[in-house]
């Protein structure tokens, strides 16, 4: 049995995907939880910096300390050139209808794992540096102790996106899998292991055997080749064309309290685009 996933968006959303062919992906961290990839939140000033520094080397076991130089740009890269979609498991519930309920007129759209997958990488396809993840969310995070968890997620995943996966329990209801999208093309691993940083470091480190002041030389050293570091922080959303939609949608759904109108606009689009509609939702009705 394949497995369905589910997502709900707006008119305008459903608009520019349907009509327009374009298919919309937002940075998580232009999204309204402020403890949405936390981590990726506590990046940018000397103390955060200090402090990811700080978790790193407690959290990392360190022999070569250009790691946290290379742990420390995948994650400021990631923050900037990572783009996301979120969808469900859930075909309807009460509170998804709600939560997105855009004045009524929410549309939720269906598709399978697979094919989703399938898409997302076809409009990124590797051979231009994209990076391409489907994963289920978990809903583990202690918000008093988020960067301290996410750091030690980082660590046994080797991966900066690990902390894209992991939410507060609030949101367990949703049921989420994540689409990610990572460009990976700005990105040099090479340079942070490279003979122009690593001698820096060691000279710099060498000799030293106090933590506190090996940990000020590394964040001194993180925001002094930060400055001319790219980043596209304008840029809080990618569009891509879609591609053929009829090998993506498996089905769309309109709000269960919609005006009948409005149905009937959603359903006359899916018939002209050969997209399944499925009618309106029920979840309100006696049966």
């Amino acid at each position: 049995m394949p497995k369905y996933l589910y997502r709900f968006i707006s008119f305008e959303d459903f608009i520019n995907l349907v009509i327009n062919n374009k298919d919309r992906f937002m940075r998580p961290s232009a999204w309204d939880d402020g403890y949405e990839a936390y981590l990726f939140s506590h990046l940018d000033s000397p103390e955060d910096v200090r402090d990811i520094v700080t978790q790193m080397c407690n959290e990392i076991d360190l022999e070569d300390y250009c790691v946290v130089y290379d742990y420390y740009f995948r994650l400021w890269h990631s923050k900037n050139f990572s783009y996301a979609q979120s969808w469900s498991e859930y075909d309807e519930t009460d509170a998804m209808w709600r939560c997105y309920s855009h004045h009524k007129k929410a549309i939720r759209i269906r598709t399978t794992e697979e094919k989703l997958l399938k898409h997302a990488k076809q409009i990124f396809p590797s051979e231009q540096h994209f990076d391409v993840l489907l994963r289920e969310v978990m809903y583990d995070l202690d918000q008093k102790t988020s960067i301290h968890q996410q750091v030690e997620q980082m660590k046994n995943s080797q991966s900066p996106s690990e902390t894209y996966f992991h939410k507060r329990a609030v949101f367990q209801h949703e049921e989420e899998f994540r689409l990610l999208i990572t460009d990976n093309s700005q990105y040099s691993h090479d340079y942070f292991i490279s003979e122009e940083v690593k001698p820096n470091i060691e000279a710099q480190i060498k000799g030293i055997t106090d933590q506190e002041e090996i940990i000020d030389l590394i964040t001194d050293a993180i925001l002094s080749i930060r400055k001319s570091y790219r980043t596209n922080v304008n840029d809080q959303a990618l569009i891509k064309d879609a591609g053929n939609l009829s090998e993506f949608l498996e089905g769309v759904m309109v709000h269960p309290q919609a005006h009948d109108w409005y149905v009937k606009i959603i359903e006359d689009i899916c018939l002209q685009k050969g997209i399944p509609f499925e009618g309106q939702s029920q979840i309100y009705k006696l049966k």
